[in-house]
């Protein structure tokens, strides 16, 4: 028998009410808690899930990493989300005026000085639950990382310069549109020719990322087979993980260099090339990112 359309309607009236019921929870949820809260809060399960699906880690193993994890980010709550929040304070404030080559390296350098203290104090974490990783994690690793390197390779890298530049743009428009909002099509423009002229490119950032992962594998397999002690894989990972970011070895530190130069007055050109209500977007977006890392550093 056919169902009148009348009989619809108390189900239809259901759904609706259950729509926006819905609806009104999530708000309630979002007004007393900013979306970047949710997120930071999040972000110990994300960073579990990613690292056991790069290790495939045992139950007992999985045992270890859940409470280091949740250690570190006990401890960048703590002492690095109030210098977050200080810095784009600052950036707030930054991006009202042009920004020079100077200044962005400048900026650059704090983010840098903060990224090693969190390199410091992850490490030997890491190092506790990599002493007791097997042959198996080291395979499944290698696999992990074939597996990104293609990926990189899909979303970033073409035999057309051109081409090249216009996916990096992308990634600089879907970051950076956080912050100023949606770049118009000469502004676009523009960045693929900025981007073209960089020393470095997505295939330079792939070597870098191959050049770490290979002294990653390399570290499991000497952990393994010479039965290192955590405290010296713990000052291993880090060296590798601060000479990915500043080397030391002249060539590489007179390259990093390079690269770091060209990035800074990359930014300040873009800066240079956003209209009034971009940087006053910027500003409002900067802002309300501070409160809400203030906020976040203030809970415990």
């Amino acid at each position: 028998m056919h169902r009148l359309p009348d009989e619809d309607l108390p189900h239809s009236w259901r759904q609706r009410v259950l729509r926006w019921a819905l609806i009104g929870a999530v708000t309630l949820v979002l007004a007393a808690c900013s979306v970047l809260q949710l997120v930071y809060d999040q972000a110990p399960r994300y960073v579990q899930w990613r690292t056991n699906v790069a290790h495939h880690f045992t139950e007992d193993q999985q045992e270890l990493v859940r409470p280091s994890i949740r250690r570190w980010f006990e401890w960048h709550r703590r002492e690095q989300m109030p210098q977050v929040a200080r810095l784009l304070q600052q950036a707030a404030l930054d991006v009202r005026d042009p920004i020079s080559p100077e200044l962005a390296c400048e900026r650059r350098d704090a983010y840098l000085a903060m990224s090693k203290q969190a390199f410091a104090a992850a490490t030997p974490l890491a190092a506790a639950v990599m002493v007791h990783l097997g042959p198996p994690q080291v395979s499944r690793v290698q696999a992990f990382f074939e597996d990104l390197n293609d990926e990189h390779r899909d979303k970033y890298i073409s035999d057309d310069p051109r081409e090249q530049a216009g996916l990096a743009v992308d990634f600089i428009e879907e970051w950076g549109g956080l912050v100023y909002g949606d770049f118009s099509a000469a502004q676009r423009e523009h960045l693929v020719r900025k981007v073209m002229d960089l020393p470095f490119s997505a295939r330079t950032v792939l070597q870098e990322l191959q050049r770490f992962q290979g002294r990653y594998v390399q570290l499991l397999q000497d952990t393994q087979a010479q039965k290192l002690p955590a405290d010296q894989v713990s000052q291993r990972l880090l060296a590798m993980l601060l000479d990915g970011v500043d080397p030391q070895e002249p060539a590489r530190k007179a390259q990093m260099q390079r690269w770091v130069k060209a990035g800074c007055a990359f930014a300040s050109d873009l800066h240079a090339q956003t209209t009034l209500a971009q940087r006053e977007r910027a500003e409002r977006t900067l802002t309300a990112w501070r409160e809400d890392v203030r906020e976040i550093a203030g809970q415990r």
